[in-house]
């Protein structure tokens, strides 16, 4: 994959060439799991059902999810474009709020600053600005929230999880001083645009994990023939992509992943199972197994109960389109695939992959086609 700012790829085609393709596999950096188990863990009663209330509550249900990443490549415009096999799916802001609950955008007023540093004074020693996202997490499990004013404990909890999940990134990188003060003005921290932070986080993520790594692979492999696969690290909230992934491929084996009650949001729908049994080369197998990948959706789109969802109505209007690059991608040379033919676009939507159509067939109840044949012309209901 080539960087996306590189003035040598046109926008449209993959990251690779067909020919420079190699296998992959991805190191998340993400710890839903063992945050919402801390939070779970260290606030009291009161303090956890404030917390249940607030703008991160449905995640607490996401107790156990981790990674497991499989080789993919990567497609841009405006949105990043994945291929599964033999199919295009895409990632974009819409379809990460309908997976992640998280708004695309909320009114928000700015701030006064009458409040900078309190929180870090109060509880956090204010000696320095100077500490890494593994000194906070240290440092949160060592607070004693018995002893903290509910609503303090309420706020340190909230910047912890959008800091340490949300943001996520190295190590030893800073935490983000301008949360810990924004969130002391709670309303303000509410409703910040969450879906929209944390989409351009993995976005950026995504589209640059892949730079230069198929060079890597070969100068590699040339000095160790051995060398099969390249390994490489994803920051964000990445188990919001692993969400999105379930919900566009369906029939994924239950030894990865299991679909329990239907839930608001989609991400509490699913338990993914341990990475460890999941085997690479049975992951590769499945995504070029063309009789297996038969239920493919190209976007997402909300059902009766999300459209009336707040995070949905924030981003219902901007419903990017899919661009014509798409459609035009299997005809540049890249993709050694013969049977993927995108210009049947009526038959792809009445099975149910919303190819180009605003609106999924399960809610459409006529359907009109026009037929113009040597001058005469039809409408076909």
């Amino acid at each position: 994959m080539a960087k996306s700012e590189s003035s040598d790829i046109e926008v449209g085609r993959m990251y690779f060439r067909y020919a420079n393709h190699f296998p992959g596999r991805i190191l998340s950096m993400c710890n839903l799991s063992s945050v919402v188990k801390t939070i779970d863990e260290k606030l009291i009663k009161r303090q956890l059902n404030m917390f249940k209330k607030d703008i991160f509550r449905h995640f607490l249900e996401c107790r156990s999810f981790p990674f497991s990443g499989a080789h993919e490549e990567d497609s841009r415009e405006d949105q990043l474009w994945f291929q599964i096999g033999e199919h295009l799916i895409r990632l974009s802001i819409v379809e990460w709020c309908l997976v992640t609950g998280l708004s695309y955008g909320v009114g928000t007023e700015p701030r006064d600053n009458k409040t900078v540093d309190r929180l870090w004074k109060t509880y956090f020693g204010g000696v320095h600005r100077k500490i890494n996202v593994k000194e906070f997490d240290a440092f949160f499990k060592e607070l004693k929230f018995e002893e903290i004013d509910d609503l303090d404990a309420l706020k340190i909890a909230l910047f912890y999880f959008a800091d340490i999940v949300l943001n996520v990134r190295k190590n030893h990188c800073q935490i983000n001083f301008d949360w810990l003060n924004e969130v002391d003005d709670i309303q303000y921290f509410r409703n910040r645009p969450w879906g929209l932070v944390s989409w351009e986080m993995v976005y950026d993520s995504l589209d640059n994990a892949l730079f230069e790594k198929d060079e890597k692979f070969k100068t590699t492999r040339l000095k160790n023939p051995d060398h099969n696969i390249e390994k490489y690290n994803l920051y964000g909230f990445t188990s919001g992509v692993q969400a999105w992934i379930y919900e566009a491929i369906g029939g994924l084996p239950s030894t990865w992943v299991v679909k329990t009650k239907k839930k608001i949001s989609r991400i509490m729908q699913w338990k993914p199972m341990a990475s460890s049994r999941i085997n690479f080369a049975e992951v590769y197998s499945f995504f070029n197994d063309k009789s297996r990948l038969v239920d493919v959706l190209q976007s997402l789109e909300p059902n009766s109960k999300e459209s009336s969802r707040k995070y949905w109505l924030t981003v219902k209007d901007y419903m990017p389109s899919i661009p014509d690059s798409v459609h035009k991608l299997w005809n540049n040379g890249d993709c050694a695939v013969d049977s993927l033919v995108f210009d049947d676009r009526l038959n792809c939507y009445l099975c149910g992959r919303q190819y180009t159509m605003s609106k999924s067939m399960t809610d459409v109840d006529m359907l009109l086609i026009p037929v113009n044949l040597d001058g005469s012309h039809w409408v076909l209901a």
